[in-house]
Parts: structure tokens; sequence; C-alpha cells
């Protein structure tokens, strides 16, 4: 049954990057175009791979940066199907086969982590991005688990928006366009195959953690029964602007 799942699965993946070559060349003549490509190329390998999203929670205002828990390579997948949104992503990601390409595809922000603070740049890439109504997903963790907790946030990938809030209160406290950004928490799981609640054991197996290569866990998931990921969505954090990048995390 597994290998007819992934001789099928697989099948359609291919079919999918097949058909969505047409309009990704239209993305250079018609950029309106940038989100739409990725959301209906997400939609179709969740309903592909028999996953069942149940969501929970306020949903985010256009604008808002989005934080995230991070279990596997999968959860760009399933979050990109939720609605029209950009992820900010390691530089590294540039160079990884596939997604790379499929992270540009989808206007991703592209951050040094290294350095351990942004650059202005990067700020003033997240800021227009922001700013023009875009919400953009940050792995706040900075690092993928076996999602049966959140690991500590990194406060220094919240280096951007306390400068941002910053600046639009000394700048333009009284503007309505410059509002600060809105900041709001998302818990993503993997909780349930064939309807069926997980042990921890089987839950663990989802996560793409440490050394792990993507081939295998790619088939891994492409091979896999039915499953249920539940994503609740926060209120968002009340007086961001007055809030630093370490009370932020």
């Amino acid at each position: 049954m597994r290998a007819l799942r992934l001789a099928w699965r697989l099948s359609g993946f291919l079919a999918a990057l097949t058909i969505l070559l047409v309009p990704h060349l239209l993305l250079f003549f018609v950029p309106v175009l940038r989100h739409v490509v990725p959301l209906l190329f997400f939609r179709f390998m969740v309903w592909l791979l028999g996953v069942q999203i149940d969501v929970t929670g306020p949903l985010p205002r256009r604008g808002s940066l989005i934080v995230s828990n991070h279990v596997s390579w999968f959860d760009i997948m399933i979050i990109g199907a939720l609605m029209p949104l950009s992820f900010i992503a390691k530089s590294e990601v540039k160079a990884w086969p596939f997604f790379g390409h499929l992270a540009r595809l989808h206007h991703s922000v592209f951050v040094n982590r290294r350095i351990g603070r942004h650059t202005l740049k990067e700020r003033a890439q997240l800021a227009a991005r922001l700013h023009r109504g875009d919400s953009l997903v940050l792995f706040a963790e900075g690092t993928s688990s076996h999602g049966l907790r959140v690991l500590p946030f990194k406060s220094s990938l919240f280096s951007a928006i306390e400068y941002l809030n910053n600046e639009i209160l000394h700048d333009a406290p009284n503007r309505q366009d410059k509002a600060p950004v809105s900041v709001q928490a998302m818990t993503l799981a993997y909780t349930r195959r064939h309807h069926i609640a997980m042990g921890r054991r089987q839950r663990m197996a989802y996560g793409w953690v440490g050394d792990m290569t993507l081939l295998p866990h790619f088939f891994f998931m492409l091979a896999g029964p039915p499953l249920t990921v539940e994503i609740i969505f926060h209120p968002p954090l009340e007086n961001v602007a007055q809030l630093s990048r370490k009370q932020m995390a």
C-alpha cells in the first residue's frame, strides 16, 4: 500500500511541477501571480498527500508577522496552503535543490542569521514588504524540532521588528499608514494519522531535524497515510510597539 501511495503521489508531484512551469514563466510578465502560483501548488500537495488542516483562532490580518514553531520542510506547504503569504528564510535556503527555487518563487525574504542581527538592507526589505500588506512567516526557533515541544525563540530574529516599530514611533507616531507591525504567534502540530491520535514516537517521525537528509524524509511523507495537522492562531501581541525583541520572543 505504501509503495502504491508513493508511486501515485510522486507522479502527481512531478505532474504538478510540469503544469506549473507555464504560470511560473508568466511571473516575469504578471508579478501579481507571485502568490497565486505557490498557493495553488501548496494546496495541491496538501490534497495529494491526504492532509487535513484544522485551524482555530483569529486569522492574521494583512501585513502581519506570523511567528511559528518549525517541525519539517512540509510546514511550508501546510502554512503556504492557508492564505497568500511569504516566509522569512535563512540565506542558505536559496542554494537548496527545488526548495530554494520554490522559496524564490514564493517571494521569500532571505536573511543572514549567522550575524545575529539583521542588516539595514534586510530591515528595509522587511519593512517594505510588511508595510505594503504582505504577511510574513518567521520560524523563530531558528531550527526545526520533533514537534513535541516548542524550542526557545531566538530573540535576535525579532530585531528587525523592534527596529521597525521604534522607527514608526519616533518618525511617524500619528500616521495611520505607519501603524506598528502586528505580531501573531502560531502553533503547528502533526497530531493524527487515519484520524487516530498519534503517540510521541509516531509524531517524532514527522520531524525533519539534525543531519537528516531531505530525500528519505520526502519519500516518507509521500508514502504516508492520511494526516491531520492542527494549527492554532493565538491572539496578536498587545502593545507590540513598546516591546523589546526579547520581550516579543
